[in-house]
């Protein structure tokens, strides 16, 4: 599997850049195995811009500015790209682009006056783009991920405050993702009737399971 070949540079940035486990290993593999999926749905989709969209799945938080000077990390990634991957440098960047305006928070100051999200033109590349952004957006309904980054952020608060923070994240971002416009591919739209459900129990029943696509 791709995954396993670019799994050695993941871990490497992970520790550099002490990326914990809620945005690390576990969750470039459930990510890039999401727009797989996707990517199976989209038509007409040619293998580059296939490639692209797994890759940029895979990387994506590599380059988040919650764990990395974002010049720094995008410099890394290149580097690695052009190196060891035989990438050309015009189409590392243009991976370096898709995956610095993946992220929700980032978006979320990009809202029209009928509060829907405007996302970033990729051209030719947009495709790729919006199944790795749509991808990652589904892994968010994975429950663990928000308890260990909440613990991450506020190690001194109770298991109870940790679960309840929580909740309130799903009932108020992650359950909206369809309603509010951030989940448009069709084949994503699919998957998150069940991705809710078991979001749903998992915060129910304080479960920690991660369960990969």
């Amino acid at each position: 599997m791709l995954y396993e070949t670019l799994k050695p540079f993941l871990a490497k940035m992970c520790d550099i850049f002490n990326i914990d486990e809620s945005h690390g290993l576990r969750h470039s593999e459930a990510t890039m195995r999401y727009a797989d999926i996707l990517a199976d749905t989209v038509a007409g989709i040619t293998e580059e811009q296939r490639h692209m969209a797994l890759m940029a799945a895979c990387v994506h938080d590599l380059c988040d500015s919650k764990y990395t000077d974002v010049v720094e990390a995008s410099k890394l990634i290149k580097w690695w790209l052009v190196s060891e991957q035989w990438w050309k440098e015009d189409i590392a960047n243009i991976l370096i682009d898709i995956i610095t305006t993946m992220s929700y928070s980032k978006l979320t100051k990009a809202i029209d006056s009928n509060k829907h999200p405007v996302f970033p033109d990729h051209g030719n590349w947009q495709i790729s783009y919006e199944i790795a952004r749509n991808a990652d957006l589904l892994e968010s309904y994975t429950v663990a991920r928000c308890v260990l980054y909440n613990k991450r952020l506020y190690p001194e608060k109770t298991e109870d405050e940790h679960w309840q923070r929580a909740k309130e994240l799903f009932d108020s971002r992650v359950f909206n993702y369809v309603k509010d416009g951030w989940i448009t591919l069709p084949g994503a739209l699919v998957l998150v009737p069940e991705l809710e459900a078991n979001a749903k129990k998992c915060l129910e029943e304080r479960c920690m399971d991660w369960n990969m696509p």
